[in-house]
């Protein structure tokens, strides 16, 4: 009865923000636009019961690439509910119901790996945003990968801040339960589809989201692969670590 009563209250919530940002979104400022998907964000993951912790937000900065680890579609409303910016994501999204909508809304770019006419031209609106002192946002492992573990990471969008000379701003995202091992209910991998995810997360208390930021990684004198590599390896040595205690604090 929990989880249903979560997601009806997670499908109006939703269809809200259809009607927002069909009829307001187009005629306000991209301040008020980053206000609102700031708190329809939070107020999602209220909705799913999940609390959220930010270690190390001063180390955020304002023109940079934010690469993170990618486990659940909370990482998406995670990072929304403390920062802006415009996602790169998978272009199977783009087919979600509402979800899709609403991401093309807020300036997110579907990327298809497998077309590389496709790659380029997500490579190119990339450059420019950045070049507009835009935040750009993308998961290079692709897809999501269970806890405690992560795939390698697609170096091609890396190629976006050595162009234009920007930073690497990794985000490590892990969700745990209160005697701190892994939260599986977020897990979303292999074929389990959008609304068994929902029901596995919305029947389950006490998760707590957490996402750490981490230094920035300078992208001068290095290939993109190289830059892939070191961005990994920094995230992996942050989520082996205890929680951090330097936070934001918990919502």
């Amino acid at each position: 009865m929990r989880s249903l009563f979560r997601t009806i209250r997670l499908v109006l919530h939703a269809l809200a923000a259809v009607f927002y940002c069909g009829v307001v979104y187009p005629f306000i400022s991209q301040a008020a636009k980053d206000r609102y998907v700031r708190q329809w964000s939070r107020k999602l993951m209220a909705i799913a019961g999940v609390k959220m912790q930010v270690n190390h937000p001063e180390r955020i900065e304002a023109r940079s690439l934010v690469v993170s680890n990618h486990i659940s579609w909370l990482d998406i409303f995670l990072i929304y509910s403390h920062f802006n910016g415009h996602f790169i994501a998978k272009s199977t999204m783009a087919n979600w119901p509402v979800m899709g909508y609403l991401g093309r809304k807020v300036g997110t770019l579907y990327l298809d790996r497998s077309s590389g006419r496709n790659l380029k031209q997500i490579l190119g609106k990339l450059v420019g945003n950045l070049n507009a002192e835009e935040r750009c946002i993308f998961f290079p492992e692709g897809t999501t990968a269970k806890q405690g573990g992560m795939l390698p990471f697609h170096p091609n969008l890396f190629e976006g801040a050595i162009q234009v000379n920007l930073p690497i701003q990794p985000f490590a995202i892990r969700y745990l339960m209160p005697d701190g091992t892994y939260a599986d209910a977020v897990d979303f991998t292999g074929d389990m589809t959008m609304q068994e995810s929902m029901k596995r997360i919305f029947s389950t208390d006490g998760i707590t989201a957490e996402l750490t930021v981490l230094p920035t990684i300078s992208p001068e004198s290095k290939k993109r692969r190289e830059l892939a590599h070191e961005t990994q390896a920094a995230i992996q040595a942050a989520l082996a670590h205890p929680t951090d205690t330097q936070k934001l604090g918990t919502r």
